[in-house]
């Protein structure tokens, strides 16, 4: 059997995978929001020499993205589309890894070959945060299937005493923890069991993997001496107890499980038409009760070892994710590592029902993916399209975006103040040649986090022109302190809706946010 002969499953899988995200990119079925836009405007800013650590603004979360969107800009242009076909490659990355993953792990054939189809056409969450760049999930999705893959290597493969499997576990391991925090929840996995298979003839491999770890995380390292370890401080900080377990849990049941198993819209409180969830509600019952039956029969001490690693990691995702903030999350994006465990519990039953009867395999491959497109189809359709956002004020699609962008050309204001979800999205779109500080507040409340301002440059920019605009989105509160607070200053102004955009423009003097009550 030749080469392409073997992977026929794997060279399938891509193929459907590849056309979905063709259709997603192309067919204006996502939404281009501030997040990604900070994305795009770093990546531009890495071209002209800049060099930044982190996503502006803060002390975690690591630039690779923007790093590898750079390279795209660099190929194809500085387009929006090349930011999604970045996050495309780096989705069909992480199907070959479960594929190779797979095969590690699983002695029965069928069930790589499964994952793989099934990781085609995932459910909603994980198509959109693996289409739409926000700062490093496609990213950590990928190198945590290196972590895991080349962990099982070196604990349990025949060429554990490899010194360049060692070091190159240590470099993926590295990146990933200075790309995204959720880097330990592969990391912890790997490091228990290499902890409890310790063995002192290794011990040079061991700090071989320390060594290159130190390595791959450099930037994490460097930036903390440069910045009195502010990224360390932010990694520490993270408020353990500041809600309750069983808050965390209740929102995992009601929120993010439902998301990940693709009942819901991440980015809203609708789930899916109710025979669809049915559907997806019966499938992943009978896996649970399959699981637990497996179990039941073969015992703990029977498992292989990669079911061992396998479910380490789902104790040791439950574990941080309750444990820590993470936990209580709306959109269900932190539990995309839960993805993993989904799709091989998945492949197992389909392996065992292809045994049984070949139709009833490939009649549940077919439920899975037809519920994941349907669902696809039905969030593509929607008001919010596929979007990270689920604010009224920072959810929006881009139809009004050249509109305003004419508007504010045409009538020379280039220069102005509006929230952190407008700001970078314009700057990047318009080559930087409309610049706005986002100085403005985003809430309806009104409190304002001076955190939104993510690149101070840009207030620089603004704060030295002597005519300024205000773009707000949805705040008809904001809209009615702005006019109260121009009127008391005597400033004449004119008005005018575009979209979901307000604008205050034709001002008689510039005014700053801090002439409104919002200190920069």
């Amino acid at each position: 059997m030749n080469f392409l002969e073997k992977r026929r499953p794997l060279i399938l899988s891509l193929i459907i995978a590849a056309v979905f995200k063709i259709w997603l990119v192309f067919s204006n079925s996502t939404t281009f929001n501030g997040d990604e836009a900070v994305i795009a405007t770093m990546a531009r800013h890495i071209l002209q020499g800049a060099k930044p650590v982190f996503f502006y603004g803060q002390e975690y979360m690591g630039s690779l993205d923007a790093y590898l969107v750079a390279g795209g800009f660099a190929i194809f242009g500085e387009h929006v589309w090349v930011i999604r076909l970045v996050q495309s490659v780096l989705y069909l990355l992480y199907i070959v890894t479960l594929w190779w993953l797979a095969k590690l792990w699983f002695k029965d054939s069928l069930k790589p070959a499964i994952v793989v189809i099934l990781a085609a056409i995932p459910p909603i969450v994980v198509t959109t945060y693996t289409t739409m760049s926000l700062g490093g999930y496609g990213e950590s999705l990928l190198l945590g299937n290196l972590i895991l893959s080349l962990g099982y290597l070196v604990i349990y493969g025949d060429k554990q005493f490899n010194s360049k499997t060692w070091i190159i576990l240590g470099l993926v391991g590295g990146l990933a923890f200075w790309t995204l925090g959720m880097a330990g929840i592969y990391l912890l996995p790997i490091g228990l069991l290499g902890l409890w298979k310790f063995d002192r003839k290794k011990i040079k491999y061991y700090l071989f993997a320390a060594g290159s770890f130190l390595i791959g995380s450099l930037p994490w390292w460097f930036y903390n001496l440069e910045n009195e370890w502010g990224a360390f401080s932010t990694l520490t900080g993270v408020h353990i107890y500041s809600s309750s377990i069983f808050e965390r849990i209740q929102s995992a049941i009601l929120f993010g499980i439902p998301a990940l198993l693709g009942m819901r819209f991440p980015w809203g409180s609708e789930y899916l038409p109710w025979p669809l969830i049915f559907v997806i509600l019966i499938l992943n019952m009978g896996v649970i009760l399959f699981i637990a039956n497996r179990c039941r029969k073969r015992g703990v001490k029977d498992l292989s070892n990669g079911v061992t690693i396998l479910l380490i990691y789902t104790l040791s995702c439950f574990m941080i994710l309750f444990l820590s903030t993470y936990g209580i999350d709306f959109t269900g994006r932190y539990l995309l590592p839960l993805y993993l465990p989904l799709l091989f519990a998945m492949a197992s039953l389909i392996s065992y029902l292809f045994q049984k009867k070949f139709i009833f395999g490939w009649m549940v491959i077919i439920l899975i993916l037809g519920t994941n497109l349907i669902g696809s189809i039905l969030a593509a359709n929607s008001v919010d399209k596929f979007t990270t956002q689920f604010d009224p004020i920072s959810s929006f699609d881009n139809s009004s975006d050249q509109a305003l962008i004419k508007f504010l050309t045409e009538k020379g204001e280039l220069r102005g103040y509006s929230n952190y979800w407008v700001t970078f999205r314009f700057a990047f779109l318009t080559n930087e040649e409309i610049i706005f500080a986002a100085d403005l507040p985003y809430k309806q409340d009104l409190s304002f986090n001076p955190l939104g301002n993510r690149y101070p440059r840009y207030s620089e920019i603004v704060d030295a022109s002597e005519k300024v605009a205000f773009i707000t989105t949805d705040q008809p509160n904001l809209n009615e302190l702005i006019r109260n607070k121009f009127e008391s200053l005597k400033i004449s102004f004119l008005e005018t809706d575009i979209g979901e955009f307000h604008i205050f423009y034709d001002l008689s003097e510039a005014v700053r946010p801090e002439d409104i009550g919002f200190s920069q």
